[in-house]
């Protein structure tokens, strides 16, 4: 308690004197010590927490997002994105400038932003699941941004499926790590009409030009350059590619 308003000098030197309520200097700095440690103990976790669960808003969000296109698209065309995609290669487009074409058709879905920066300086900051560089052939076919800076690639499908693949970096190229299973996740349509997340190690849907296997990679212990290209499904359902007792967003990509 503090010391009265109103006494003598000599009472309230007494009082001070003998005033035990108040920390000394020593027990001040030990306290803040253990504040400090406290901290330094809990604030990465809660950091990384806000930071999955953000990435894992994003990711819904921009998988929602992906299924109505698709579905406006079908609407407005009469044809899956599958069909449509082959049909300029069937036209005489090759199967790279029909894709271009198609990423062109897929931006009237939102407001695009037209920045002129090659797809080469985009794609070359991607990275693996592992860090490593990325495959830049599957992001070669085209690309476009949205309104949230979002960036949508392309790779042409082979067929018999003729279906191409949209690699899309949920919270922008802007914002980092810029990282396949972490900000970057592939998605694909079917000619079913629906969108599916890559990675299923049980649909041949991952097949992407002859590539089966690598595609079902999401793997912490594989340096490949495409590691992380098959996370998006294990993202869709919440599982630990190697124990599905855990999550991808809270135990994996930490």
């Amino acid at each position: 308690m503090p010391p009265p308003q109103t006494c003598r000098l000599t009472r309230c030197i007494w009082f001070y004197k003998n005033f035990n309520g108040a920390f000394t200097l020593a027990e001040v700095l030990i306290t803040l010590g253990i504040i400090g440690v406290v901290a330094a103990l809990t604030i990465p976790t809660l950091i990384a927490n806000h930071r999955s669960q953000t990435l894992q808003a994003q990711f819904k969000k921009t998988y929602n997002e992906l299924s109505q296109i698709n579905q406006k698209f079908i609407y407005d065309y009469g044809i899956n994105m599958c069909e449509y995609d082959w049909m300029l290669v069937e036209s005489g487009m090759t199967v790279m400038n029909a894709s271009k074409e198609f990423a062109e058709k897929f931006g009237e879905y939102f407001v695009t932003q037209n920045k002129n920066i090659g797809w080469e300086k985009v794609a070359t900051n991607v990275k693996t699941l592992t860090g490593n560089s990325a495959n830049l052939a599957m992001f070669d076919d085209g690309y476009n941004y949205d309104f949230m800076n979002r960036t949508y690639f392309f790779e042409y499908g082979s067929p018999p499926g003729k279906c191409p693949v949209i690699s899309v970096d949920i919270n922008g190229t802007s914002k980092k790590p810029n990282q396949l299973g972490i900000d970057i996740f592939s998605f694909r349509p079917t000619l079913d009409g629906r969108i599916i997340p890559i990675g299923n190690p049980n649909n041949t849907a991952n097949n992407i030009n002859g590539n089966q296997l690598s595609l079902t990679v999401c793997s912490k212990a594989d340096n490949s350059n495409m590691n992380g290209f098959g996370c998006a499904f294990w993202a869709s359902i919440d599982k630990h590619p190697q124990d599905n007792t855990k999550s991808y967003w809270k135990d994996f990509i930490r």
